[in-house]
């Protein structure tokens, strides 16, 4: 997995996959579910980083990930970029 930030490594695996975790709540990856968020899987570590600070900052208008996003560090905005683009698209 390739780190998008110098802080990547900050976060274990397991780190990464509970913050993860929360994300699937409405990023649903099950097979067959109607999902009414984008699925991250898969997704480019830059890009999904580059769009988790967006919203962080507000550029992208999103009143839940804003709020979701403003709680997040550098660190874990890397580590959850990084643990979505190791995982397969479905």
């Amino acid at each position: 997995m390739a780190a998008v930030g110098a802080h990547a490594a900050a976060l274990t695996s397991g780190q990464a996959r509970a913050l993860a975790a929360t994300c699937l709540t409405c990023h649903n990856p099950v097979r067959g579910q109607p999902t009414f968020a984008p699925r991250l899987e898969g997704t480019d570590a830059t890009r999904l980083a580059n769009v988790l600070r967006a919203y962080r900052s507000g550029e992208h208008g999103s009143l839940v990930m804003r709020q979701l996003a403003r709680g997040y560090t550098e660190a874990e905005i890397a580590a959850l970029a990084d643990w979505f683009a190791a995982q397969p698209r479905r």
